[in-house]
């Protein structure tokens, strides 16, 4: 189910870019981006969150910066803005779930005698 949800946000990702869907917004794209984000980052260990939140960072903060190469420029920027959004959502999932063990791990910690 994890790598499905991957293998459907790349795919999003770049078709959203290509590909314009009269009734799908641009906040209905971002929406199910983040939401297979979420699902494929339910899957992930907490090392691959570590790489996942770099990763998260790099996307969202570079992505703009590919819109000036000639040609495929847009859709390059397009296409990994998209990835972004994926990310964030597989970050969002890795922190909730990192905040959860961290809570469990509080709360049935044994006392030291």
């Amino acid at each position: 189910m994890y790598a499905a949800a991957r293998l459907l946000a790349i795919i999003a990702a770049i078709a959203a870019a290509f590909v314009a869907i009269p009734s799908l917004t641009e906040q209905n794209v971002a929406a199910i981006l983040i939401v297979l984000g979420v699902i494929a980052g339910l899957g992930n260990t907490p090392e691959d969150n570590t790489k996942v939140y770099l990763v998260t960072l790099v996307l969202v903060a570079t992505s703009a910066a590919l819109a000036d190469i000639p040609a495929a420029g847009p859709y390059l920027a397009d296409i990994f803005a998209n990835l972004g959004k994926a990310f964030v959502g597989a970050s969002i999932a890795g922190i909730v779930l990192g905040l959860s063990r961290k809570v469990m791990s509080d709360w049935t910690a044994k006392k030291a005698s």
